[in-house]
């Protein structure tokens, strides 16, 4: 039996739509919007199908609503081989140097903490202190 995630995805207007996120193992993951139909994707690691699912549910006007997609959140490139992109790190800046926590990326997190795969593309390049080169 295959993993999944009863999530909730929020449109630009505050409305809460349920989503069910089949992570699949290393090959498909699949994420069904309730009523709407299904999506499928096939990627790497589970941190590259979460950002696919992201996007086509940003393309319907709908941000998911998982640990995965919050500005504060993003794996090192060790922790992402290691674990197949799974867990990711709570970037803090009063713990650098510390034990950082983990969250599993398919966690469900509240409606106001998610943003979209850009705006935590450039929270997470001002985390490190990079300029974002994104679109």
């Amino acid at each position: 039996m295959s993993e999944v995630s009863q999530l909730t995805a929020v449109d630009f207007a505050g409305v809460l739509w349920p989503v069910l996120l089949r992570p699949g193992k290393l090959s498909v993951s699949r994420v069904e919007l309730v009523g709407e139909g299904v999506f499928g994707s096939v990627d790497d690691d589970y941190l590259s199908r979460l950002l696919a699912v992201r996007e086509y549910l940003e393309e319907r006007g709908r941000l998911l609503c998982c640990q995965g997609a919050r500005p504060d959140v993003w794996p090192s490139g060790m922790l992402r081989q290691f674990d197949n992109g799974r867990r990711a790190y709570v970037l803090d800046h009063d713990r650098r140097g510390d034990e950082s926590e983990t969250v599993d990326i398919f966690a469900p997190a509240p409606a106001e903490m998610v943003v979209t795969v850009a705006e935590q593309g450039k929270a997470v390049f001002a985390f490190y202190g990079l300029p974002w080169r994104g679109e």
